[in-house]
């Protein structure tokens, strides 16, 4: 054993700090580290002579540590085990000596040891800390205490059978007791318990199967299907060692997936071009100098490609955009127009020439010619009667792909700008959200059934609104704030009162 001297004279006037204090670490040397503590004492004046010569004692038989009834006591000790809590709680280290288990060596059972931790106790015990900072369990019905936990047999039993197991049967009775803990939790606490695949038993069953939910954010989706697996097969008997480790094996096809995709080169989109600051653009068919953009197929082309890959199907009704040739150069294609004169210029022209002739005073900046802008779009935004009406790609692609429609949660739209480490989950109303691993998150977006589209703006209205502001702007006569009607229903008066 180790022994450790604490002497402490409190501040007379009821201070936090003390008037004397002398602390000497541990040691296993009882007598060197008690001549030490007298020493030490005598030199300070704190005691009194016959205060001193009372301590010049055996410390052992001073302090009862000697004493035939703390030897039984540290004896029974050797047979039954003893939870030490050195501080106001039990820390997990002192759990993993309780139960004899190695913090390094049984790693993997680390959750055993977190169960017993946070287990309550039965009805009639409690437990209080005892003599030498060990907890003690008092049955108040029989008024015995015992340092035994009444559920000591059976995680010690539940850790030995865990160290004999196969890697399956330990995930398959990890898997078993967390859906036992939800249903247990489930009748404790209907109304408020979160559905199955929450991110909480996500992230549970993700720790069990040694996966890394924000490093491996593309597990989400296969965890969520694995979890109602498991929920199914819980409910229909025991879980099968098989399909365990048939888990196992998705987990690291989805990984090998992963690298795989990640190893991929990744092919430029023709559409860049456009983006870039000067420079030609070129025909993703021939290579040759393109002369359009087609919105719909995304791809630049000349006229002799454009002309032959659109001449059949569907594909015939696409209308292309054709560059507009820099007015200096001629050659490159313009992507800018002067705010000043309306010219159409290339960056290179407009920077390094255009630029030099506008008149400084102003600041001018000027506008992005936008080829990818589809004229579809622009004739069904203004309400056209020839406006064709598209898909929704989602939609298109759970009619492609039927598992869509069965799986837990959907992908997100090209155009979506959350990334792949936001995941969709649903709450007790049914109503989605979207969790973040990494940064502990969640937040809420509105479904698509639910999103109101904009009425199209009446052009009667919009001229007459139009109208009456530019008299106002131009009038010098009193406003009329009463008469003015502007958001209201239907469009403003155009009588001069209104005006």
């Amino acid at each position: 054993p180790e022994y450790q001297v604490v002497y402490t004279r409190p501040d007379p006037d009821g201070g936090d700090v003390p008037a004397f204090s002398m602390v000497l670490d541990w040691t296993d040397d009882v007598d060197a580290i008690w001549t030490e503590a007298l020493q030490r004492l005598e030199d300070s004046m704190e005691l009194s002579e016959d205060a001193l010569n009372f301590l010049d004692a055996d410390p052992l038989w001073l302090f009862g540590i000697a004493d035939p009834a703390t030897q039984r006591a540290l004896e029974k000790t050797a047979v039954v085990p003893m939870l030490r809590c050195m501080g106001q709680q039990p820390c997990l280290e002192e759990w993993f000596a309780y139960l004899n288990a190695d913090e390094k060596g049984d790693a993997d059972y680390k959750w055993v040891v977190e169960s017993f931790a946070e287990v309550e106790l039965p009805p009639p015990y409690t437990s209080f800390k005892g003599v030498g900072s060990v907890v003690c369990y008092l049955n108040n019905e029989t008024n015995e205490t015992t340092w035994k936990h009444p559920f000591y047999d059976y995680f010690a039993q539940l850790l030995n059978h865990c160290r004999r197991s196969t890697k399956e049967e330990h995930i398959k009775l990890r898997i078993n007791r967390v859906l036992w803990s939800y249903e247990a939790e489930s009748q404790t606490d209907l109304q408020n318990q979160m559905p199955l695949v929450s991110p909480k038993y996500v992230k549970v069953l993700a720790d069990i199967l040694g996966s890394e939910l924000i490093e491996e954010p593309f597990m989400v989706r296969t965890l969520k299907t694995f979890l109602k697996a498991f929920s199914q097969m819980y409910h229909e008997g025991e879980l099968d060692t098989q399909e365990v480790k048939w888990c196992l094996e998705i987990v690291e096809n989805e990984r090998a997936k992963q690298a795989v995709a990640r190893q991929m080169p990744y092919e430029a989109d023709p559409a860049d071009q456009l983006n870039t600051g000067g420079g030609q653009v070129y025909c993703i068919q021939c290579g040759q100098i393109a002369s359009c953009y087609c919105p719909e197929c995304g791809d630049c082309l000349c006229d002799q490609c454009f002309t032959f890959l659109h001449a059949k199907g569907n594909r015939a009704n696409h209308e292309p955009n054709h560059f507009i040739p820099c007015a200096i150069c001629k050659v490159n294609p313009a992507k800018l127009q002067c705010t000043y004169t309306r010219g159409k210029y290339c960056a290179d022209c407009y920077t390094k020439k255009h630029a030099k002739t506008l008149p400084k005073f102003l600041e001018l900046k000027p506008l992005r010619i936008d080829y990818k802008r589809s004229s579809k779009d622009d004739r069904k935004r203004l309400g056209h009667p020839d406006a064709e009406v598209e898909m929704d790609p989602v939609v298109m692609a759970e009619e492609a792909d039927p598992e869509l429609r069965e799986c837990f949660s959907k992908p997100a739209p090209l155009e979506t700008t959350l990334g792949e480490k936001w995941h969709a989950f649903y709450d007790l109303r049914g109503v989605k959200y979207y969790f973040n691993f990494e940064t502990q998150e969640s937040m809420r977006r509105p479904q698509d059934e639910l999103i109101t589209t904009v009425a199209p703006v009446d052009k009667a209205s919009k001229a007459a609104r139009q109208e009456i502001v530019g008299f106002m702007a131009l009038s010098k006569d009193p406003r009329y704030l009463p008469d003015w009607n502007e958001g209201k229903e239907g469009p403003p008066p155009d009588d001069d009162d209104g005006r």
